[in-house]
């Protein structure tokens, strides 16, 4: 038999059960969105460290030069690092799609791929 709120010692009014139920989803909503807003900060950061990787090493004034870009240019830290970083953010990517559309529990969609 499944207890209820109302069924407790200590009587409760209807409208004290229902905002001691908003309370508790609020609560849940809360953890979720800073669940949510981490994951989404940590991906933020890698795509900021992808993104300074690819930057041109050259400065403004060459290439508003016409200086040509170094034919084998590589990321800073080197293309290891840079996968590294590219499969870590489509990891948080991953993560945060699921933990929003609700299938956090499954299998990524990578990993289903596979």
């Amino acid at each position: 038999m499944k207890k209820s709120l109302q069924d407790s010692p200590n009587w409760r009014t209807n409208d004290e059960i229902a905002r001691e139920e908003i309370d508790r989803i609020n609560a849940r909503l809360r953890h979720f969105r800073g669940i949510a807003a981490s994951v989404m900060n940590d991906a933020l950061k890698v795509l900021r460290e992808v993104w300074d990787s690819c930057e041109d090493p050259r400065s403004w004034k060459e290439i508003l030069d016409g200086v040509p870009e170094p034919v084998a240019r590589t990321p800073v830290g080197g293309w290891a690092e840079f996968f590294e970083r590219l499969h870590l953010l489509g990891t948080y990517i991953d993560y945060a799609k699921r933990l929003c559309d609700g299938s956090i529990d499954q299998p990524s969609q990578t990993e289903r791929e596979v």
